[in-house]
């Protein structure tokens, strides 16, 4: 099995994985999501909704190389479509091991990495 996917479920035991689209998408927009992530074949309203979510509450978005039924079987689930990490230090290792696996992440990973620093720049002037 994909070590990738080996990894969510070890973010699903450590508690910090919120499976489904009302799940997810209610963890994107209460702030507690780091990382939001789509099935490859997430449905085109489920893509819109998690992008406007994602952008307006500044959670990363990644779509996944992976379908609904790959990560439904990983999750103990029939399918799923959209996943989100509340954890940062799991969301960062998660992406890095995408990236290492997959081409193409890169990108969301430098985003992750400078959304994460950000957050822990404000705490730092808010404490001042």
């Amino acid at each position: 099995m994909d070590k990738v996917l080996n990894f969510l479920g070890m973010c699903k035991r450590a508690g910090s994985l919120v499976t489904g689209e009302d799940g997810a998408l209610g963890a994107v927009r209460s702030g507690e999501a780091k990382l939001v992530m789509l099935a490859a074949d997430a449905a085109e309203n489920t893509s819109k909704k998690a992008d406007f979510y994602s952008e307006t509450c500044g959670a990363v978005l990644v779509r996944l190389p992976y379908s609904k039924d790959e990560l439904g079987d990983m999750l103990g689930k029939r399918v799923c479509a959209v996943i989100a990490v509340t954890d940062k230090n799991f969301a960062k290792s998660f992406m890095e091991k995408l990236s290492a696996e997959h081409s193409g992440y890169e990108a969301a990973l430098g985003e992750l990495t400078e959304s994460l620093k950000s957050r822990k720049e404000r705490r730092k002037n808010l404490q001042k």
